[in-house]
């Protein structure tokens, strides 16, 4: 039978980045904090606040879990500097300095990050990818038209079609239920459109920076969402997996009929009326990879 975590208060703290950027936080000091605590990095333009459920659900499980705003999004804009950010800023600024504050909050013996769709491409870019214990990722997938199907394909063609023309118009990405949930650096967007184009990861000068993903020697739980099929089909998640050449790989689905649930989908696992059960599964699978051979 299942039993209720513990409530743990989450406190809002700023982050602080190398080059002087400060960043929306969000830190529950979980029970076992100084044992084992995570990092969420969040969808592309989803602001953090979408974590906060699961986020408690882990605190009150013991963990310390520390959420936050990549710049440009949420409660970390910056006005007119926003129009310069790159993805190469989160991966080589944002996840480096959330991972720091992180271990100057707890010094946890054990630090994982969860990554939800491009946090856990961003992961293998970043210089974090050597410096934390290890990954669990949902929904992370490459953005490759040919690995998607009827509406999925149709949203994304439409995406890398009409987001640039958006962006060239406008100067930035609307908000709305036809584009991204969140305001977003429109460079940013267009670095990610390129991504999913060229079918290559490359930084803002476009060099192939796909060798980085090798780095990971890590435990990587690589979670595909069986009714995802919009925005990280199977295949997707698994051409992303494919590039950790060298992590201690464990592969697994999520199905809503296991849970009782009619769907999942990309956002709906965070929803708090998410069904315990699938937190549980999921926080189960971040103590295996605690275990001394990552399970």
């Amino acid at each position: 039978m299942s039993t209720s975590p513990a409530h743990v208060a989450r406190q809002k703290i700023t982050i602080a980045a190398a080059d002087g950027r400060e960043l929306s936080g969000r830190w529950w000091q979980g029970a076992d904090a100084s044992g084992r605590s995570v990092v969420f990095l969040p969808a592309l333009a989803a602001p953090q606040e979408y974590l906060n459920f699961f986020a408690s659900f882990l605190a009150g499980a013991g963990w310390g879990v520390l959420t936050f705003d990549y710049r440009s999004v949420g409660s970390s804009r910056d006005g007119t500097a926003d129009q310069r950010v790159t993805l190469d800023d989160w991966v080589g600024l944002d996840l480096p300095a959330a991972v720091a504050e992180a271990r100057r909050l707890a010094d946890p013996r054990f630090l994982a990050v969860i990554g939800h769709s491009i946090g856990g491409q961003l992961f293998g870019q970043s210089p974090i990818r050597s410096s934390v214990d290890a990954a669990l990722f949902l929904s992370v997938q490459r953005g490759i038209p040919r690995f998607y199907s009827g509406a999925g394909r149709i949203r994304i063609e439409y995406a890398y079609s009409v987001f640039p023309l958006l962006i060239g118009m406008l100067g930035r990405l609307p908000v709305s239920k036809y584009t991204l949930p969140d305001t977003c650096s429109g460079r940013a967007i267009r670095q990610w459109i390129r991504w999913g184009r060229s079918g290559v990861y490359t930084d803002i000068e476009g060099r192939n920076v796909e060798p980085r993903f090798a780095d990971f020697k890590g435990p990587l739980t690589a979670v595909t969402i069986e009714d995802d099929e919009l925005y990280a089909p199977a295949e997707s998640v698994e051409a992303l997996t494919r590039l950790f050449t060298v992590a201690r790989i464990s592969r697994e689905t999520l199905k809503p009929e296991d849970f009782g649930a009619e769907s999942i989908g990309h956002f709906g696992l965070f929803h708090r009326r998410a069904p315990r059960e699938l937190w549980e599964r999921i926080e189960s699978w971040l103590r295996r990879m605690q275990m001394p051979d990552g399970g």
